[in-house]
């Protein structure tokens, strides 16, 4: 008599969950794979039309650009590989490009800090903001800069050396 009435307590305990636990999994789970079905069918009808209206307005203007193409980030002054900076960016023949190579891979010998980087302009500002921040290891100096490749290297340089712990240039 005992197991009846334990098994019909556990049993409505499991069907009280059930019950509450049936809007929340229905709601969590279930709803959004249809919202997903139906967006994924929209962006198919989206994806057609814009095909045929490209197709149509190709022969009118040839300068339109096309959706594949990402605009150019204009803060980059030029693109920077891993390769780069283990070949010591010796492919670069100008002198501006592979200064510009050699400071965003730590690799440049003179690291000078001057208190005043506002006098500066342009590259030698960022690289001003970037040996600052390095010199007095504080991330807000990295915010000033306006290169962001140059920005994310005085970043992640600043964070190498306060995990490592050392002034060293980083090889």
């Amino acid at each position: 008599m005992n197991n009846k009435i334990l098994i019909i307590i556990f049993l409505i305990l499991i069907g009280g969950v059930a019950i509450f636990a049936y809007p929340v999994i229905k709601s969590r789970y279930f709803q959004s794979s249809q919202t997903d079905i139906k967006e994924e069918n929209l962006s198919t009808d989206e994806e057609t039309e814009e095909e045929n209206d490209e197709s149509s307005s190709a022969d009118e203007d040839d300068s339109e650009t096309l959706p594949d193409e990402q605009p150019v980030d204009e803060d980059v002054f030029i693109e920077i590989d891993q390769e780069d900076c283990e070949g010591g960016c010796e492919q670069f023949e100008d002198a501006d490009d592979k200064k510009y190579c050699m400071e965003y891979c730590g690799i440049k010998s003179d690291t000078t800090v001057t208190d005043d980087c506002e006098k500066l302009e342009d590259l030698e500002k960022d690289y001003c903001w970037k040996n600052k921040a390095i010199a007095e290891k504080n991330f807000n100096f990295c915010k000033n800069i306006f290169d962001k490749k140059i920005q994310e290297s005085c970043k992640t340089r600043l964070t190498e050396e306060l995990l490592n712990g050392s002034n060293s240039p980083i090889e």
